[in-house]
């Protein structure tokens, strides 16, 4: 979270004409969204004549489409991870391979699993050997505000963000003196999850503690299609360890000083289980151990504030076969270990009542270690960004530049522009933005033994988009709005990993040109009568995503469809809750989807449907509440496959219990 300060007396943000003195930082106080131009889509922190507003992501961020939970979908789905929630609220399509636990990667707008971002406090967590991020390593409970930025601009999010970006943030509720929850929560095949979370402070200082631990057995019945006769099945070797804790500290020092730190521990181990269709035991688990920490200093002064940031993640992941010879010694263990140190240091200052300026300067320090490298990689890379902001009462434009210094790697100057126009009398905006985009190679492209490549040049391109929102209906009781838009990007040099001459081993080179168009419409409404709220939201879409040879001589007869992306996606939610409870049901359309470069029919992934179900009562008494909570995942146990050949479960359900205490009720 970064602190910056608009102007006394900016229209923009309802902030009245009084200085704010430098001795202390005044009382803050929580406000709803403001409907004025360049915040009706951030929830703002007001403190006095000071806001506290989130990472450059966000705040440059009007121009795109963005998306976030409610709270009814991310209460029910405390207990889950990252990659459970977003079909919830987004049209996004999670690529895993099984049941809880198992890896799970996020493709939006008919991109790539490594060409979306998600970040943590600022800071991004893709992998540095694979590209991606993974969702399940992800808990929904670790972060208290999730974002979900379309197409998010490559000069200001960084590399890989053609697809979007997810923001993760944790905030302070500097109101808060105690509030304290454990849960524990019983599934389907042997699903236990538990956690404890409590939240401890004063005016001066906040401090956040959640601990979780999920095992699961994942012991599925499954038909096997792949088999004669197909046989129903028992699914094996697919058991889940996963704990870990997360805790933040934030800090209100006086003269306008505010110090955040954080720190992310967490241990998992996942069985891998067979194939479908196959005959032989599985035996092989994948180990992932992280540590994450954070620290922040914000300083602000009457017209602008000072941030400087800076972040250690050491990561391991290991894989063992489970291979063990006659005499029973295990076979050899696969290890990647990754340490990152970034930091970034910005200074944003508001030149008039409606026009703000951020600078900034990244770096960071990569190193990784394994066995299959050809060496053991070191690089240094830092960047520069600058940003203008120009905040009316009908109009919002964006500007962004940076320039990229890699090692070795020659990045142009990445330019971004968008506006957001409120047509009079002000229940439609137009939004149109335009983003130069990057992707610079993994760890794992370059320097893997055989077949790493350290002369692959960057993925570079752009994305545009452009679209419609409107407000039809505004009312104390009912809130009505609708967004459309038409989206296109193109990269080329595209990294793909293609087999060598005799097919011994595997490389990977800048190969092919990918073009993207597509279309995005959602619906949204929601409203209260008396104490219930209630909540509906649509959303499609359509995304075109065609690869093309950079070498005719390599090409077929004509582009074909990027694996694993479906034109066709949807997805619809519907929320009622009050303070007694809440209830929820979800619905997610996946269309078909090409498995092979090819594009052979014979293995194209037909569509699916799943439904998920969940509600909750909640009873208070002296000051402690209560609430059982049950959802239903994959309602009609809808028989599908994400991946081909990986079995995914059907009907699962999960009774959770929870004790609150908040001084505050």
């Amino acid at each position: 979270m970064i602190i910056s300060l608009p102007v006394p007396g900016n229209p923009a943000y309802g902030i009245p004409a009084t200085g704010v003195p430098e001795t202390d930082v005044p009382e803050i106080k929580e406000v709803s969204k403001s409907t004025a131009a360049g915040a009706d889509s951030l929830m703002l922190l007001h403190i006095n004549e000071v806001i506290i507003e989130e990472h450059r992501s966000s705040f440059f961020h009007e121009d795109k489409r963005s998306a976030e939970p409610d709270s009814i979908s991310t209460r029910a789905l405390t207990g889950s991870d990252l990659g459970t929630l977003l079909p919830a609220f987004t049209t996004a399509y999670i690529n895993t391979p099984g049941s809880s636990g198992s890896a799970a990667s996020l493709f939006l707008r008919g991109t790539n699993s490594y060409q979306s971002a998600i970040s943590w406090n600022g800071f991004v967590l893709n992998s540095l050997t694979l590209g991606m991020a993974d969702l399940s390593l992800v808990p929904v409970s670790a972060a208290d505000e999730i974002k979900v930025v379309y197409g998010a601009a490559g000069s200001i999010a960084g590399s890989g963000n053609t697809g979007g970006a997810i923001l993760l943030g944790n905030r302070a509720d500097w109101n808060n003196r105690v509030r304290t929850e454990v849960r524990s929560e019983l599934g389907s095949y042997d699903n236990r999850h538990y956690s404890v979370a409590g939240r401890f402070g004063s005016p001066r200082v906040q401090y956040h503690l959640n601990i979780f631990s999920h095992q699961a057995v994942n012991d599925f019945r499954y038909t096997d299609i792949y088999k004669p006769g197909n046989p129903r099945e028992t699914i094996a070797n697919n058991a889940l360890d996963n704990r870990g804790t997360i805790q933040n500290l934030f800090l209100r020092l006086p003269r306008g000083n505010i110090i955040e730190a954080g720190l992310w521990y967490q241990v998992r181990e996942k069985q891998l289980p067979a194939i479908m269709g196959s005959y032989l035991p599985a035996s092989a688990v994948q180990g992932d151990n992280s540590v994450r920490g954070y620290a922040k200093w914000s300083k602000i002064w009457h017209r602008s504030v000072l941030s400087v940031n800076t972040a250690i993640f050491d990561e391991t992941m290991v894989w063992d076969n489970g291979s063990r010879n006659a005499s029973g010694i295990a076979g050899p263990v696969s290890e990647i270990t990754t340490r990152r140190y970034m930091g970034d240091a910005s200074y944003r200052v508001w030149l008039t009542d409606h026009l703000s300026v951020d600078g900034g300067v990244i770096f960071s320090a990569l190193s990784a270690g394994a066995e299959n490298y050809v060496r053991q990689p070191a690089e240094y890379r830092t960047a520069a960004v600058t940003a203008l902001k120009l905040a009316l009462p009908a109009l919002t434009v964006n500007t962004s530049a940076r320039k990229e210094y890699h090692p070795g790697i020659d990045i142009p100057v990445l330019l971004s522009a968008g506006a957001r126009y409120r047509l009079p009398p002000g229940w439609l905006s137009v939004i149109a933005s335009y983003s130069d985009q990057f992707r610079v190679p993994t760890f794992n492209d370059k320097y893997w033994y055989p077949g790493g490549n350290p002369d692959l040049l960057p993925e570079t391109g752009y994305s545009a988009d452009v679209g419609l929102s409107a407000v039809l209906l505004s009312s104390q009781h009912l809130h009505l709005k609708a967004e459309t838009g038409i989206y296109r990007s193109r990269l080329k040099n595209m990294i793909q990993w293609v087999p060598s001459g005799n097919n011994s081993w595997w490389y990977p080179e800048n190969r092919d040109l990918v073009n993207v168009r597509g279309l995005e419409a959602s619906v949204s409404a929601g409203g209260s009568t008396g104490d219930l709220h209630y909540g509906v939201r649509a959303g499609y879409n359509y995304a075109k995503s065609l690869v093309e040879s950079l070498h005719p001589e390599n090409s077929e007869n004509s582009p074909k469809h990027l694996r694993y992306v479906p034109p066709h996606s949807g997805s619809i939610s519907l929320n009622a809750g009050s303070g007694k409870g809440y209830l929820g049901i979800t619905a997610n359309y996946t269309g078909s989807r090409h498995t092979t470069s090819d594009n052979n029919p014979l293995h194209m992934m037909p569509p699916f449907r799943v439904f998920n179900a969940w509600g909750g009562y909640n009873v208070k008494l002296w000051g402690i509440s209560g609430m059982v909570q049950l959802r239903v995942m994959n309602l009609f146990n809808e028989q599908y496959q994400v991946i081909r050949s990986y079995a995914m479960p059907g009907r699962t359900f999960h009774l959770g219990f929870t004790l609150g205490y908040n001084d505050a009720d």
